[in-house]
């Protein structure tokens, strides 16, 4: 099946499947004739009719082990900073490009293919191996793996297809996006003494930011994932040149570590809004909680952990526990109380990058570990 596998992600990257937009549906067409070919019966969730979500089932009964990853990716950016066609999916020198061949397509081709290759063996599980790709995860995954689970996908564990290197990622940081707007008055610049500027109470703020949190997470560490972080992504205010901005906009992306809420990283922002104000009647600012994200850590000690870890030894792959520094679908699964690992090809940097690529041979790999790890767990 090695060709085979290579082939099939070759296809998926060459299809266009940009989220915003997002419209997956040649890429889910491409999964549901391979499914069919194999005789993997599946239903299709959706709540837009171009970003469906499939649900496939092999075996029948408890355990039930899902494996999940996206087939949405994000915009390539400027076509020059790219030196190969980013829906090309050429392969040069063992290492394939473009948009998504990493994030996340590799993993959706390794899970179909690794179902394939238990069908075909004739291997009974007992128990039942899931196969969910998803449409939605780029953009906040409200139309993906929320759709699954509100329809009723309750699987007892799950694997995340995500850039790993093919290590075993068992703990994930959150996040907490924010969207702050500080307001001002209006004057000349020539007597700036008549109005307000928004941008020096954003300034304001922003030097709270740097002294009670940037300092403040300096020191914080997780033994498995990167340190948290803080960055304020994007900056506006003004009109002109000359006169005096009574508005200034920014957002914030704040990650956190496992062991930390997004209530406590919330509460952070808002206890400085509400500091400022007090301390001066002039300050005034709007804050909205653009989106959130949970930190999930899962047990070294869980059963899949062990079988992803006998999976990697058996393959001369590292089978030391690793984390993930971005955030996945697996919190929608972590939040209520599944088991969740992550694991995939590619290293995680070069993620949403131009050339986004990996040694191809790597996914290969990837295959053979969800069919050991489904093997492991639900083989008679």
């Amino acid at each position: 099946m090695h060709d085979e596998i290579i082939d099939f992600l070759v296809e998926l990257v060459k299809i266009n499947t940009v989220n915003p937009p997002g419209d997956t549906t040649k890429a889910f067409a491409l999964v549901e004739k391979k499914l069919k070919e194999v005789g993997i019966k599946y239903s299709i969730e959706k709540i837009q009719d171009d970003k469906p979500n499939i649900i496939a089932r092999i075996g029948e009964g408890k355990p039930e082990l899902c494996f999940n990853s996206h087939l949405d990716v994000v915009p390539p950016g400027a076509l020059e900073n790219w030196t190969h066609d980013p829906f090309g999916a050429e392969i040069a020198d063992g290492i394939i490009y473009g948009r998504g061949c990493a994030d996340a397509k590799a993993n959706t081709a390794a899970m179909v293919m690794a179902a394939k290759a238990i069908v075909e063996e004739g291997i009974n599980l007992k128990g039942t191996m899931i196969l969910n790709p998803v449409s939605d995860e780029e953009s906040g995954g409200l139309a993906g793996v929320r759709v699954c689970l509100d329809k009723g996908l309750r699987p007892d564990y799950v694997v995340i297809g995500e850039q790993t290197d093919n290590r075993i990622a068992i703990a994930e940081k959150g996040g907490v996006w924010f969207w702050v707007k500080t307001k001002g008055r209006a004057a000349h610049a020539s007597i700036p003494w008549e109005g307000i500027s928004a941008i020096d109470k954003m300034r304001v703020f922003l030097n709270e930011v740097d002294e009670r949190i940037a300092k403040k997470i300096a020191k914080q560490s997780h033994p498995a994932t990167a340190p948290p972080s803080l960055c304020i992504g994007t900056i506006s205010g003004g009109v002109r040149l000359n006169v005096v901005p009574d508005s200034c906009e920014i957002t914030i992306d704040r990650r956190m570590i496992p062991g930390q809420t997004t209530e406590e990283i919330k509460k952070e922002v808002f206890d400085i809004i509400e500091d400022l104000k007090r301390k001066d009647p002039e300050f005034e600012a709007d804050v909205v909680v653009l989106a959130e994200a949970h930190p999930f850590e899962t047990s070294p000690d869980e059963k899949l952990v062990k079988a992803a870890q006998e999976a990697c030894r058996e393959l001369n792959l590292n089978p030391k526990p690793t984390g993930y520094a971005q955030t996945s679908d697996g919190r929608f699964f972590a939040e209520i109380g599944i088991p969740t690992i992550i694991i995939g090809p590619s290293d995680p940097k070069v993620g949403h990058q131009p050339d986004e690529h990996f040694k191809v041979e790597d996914v290969v790999d990837t295959t053979k570990i969800y069919a050991l790890i489904s093997t492991k767990m639900l083989s008679e």
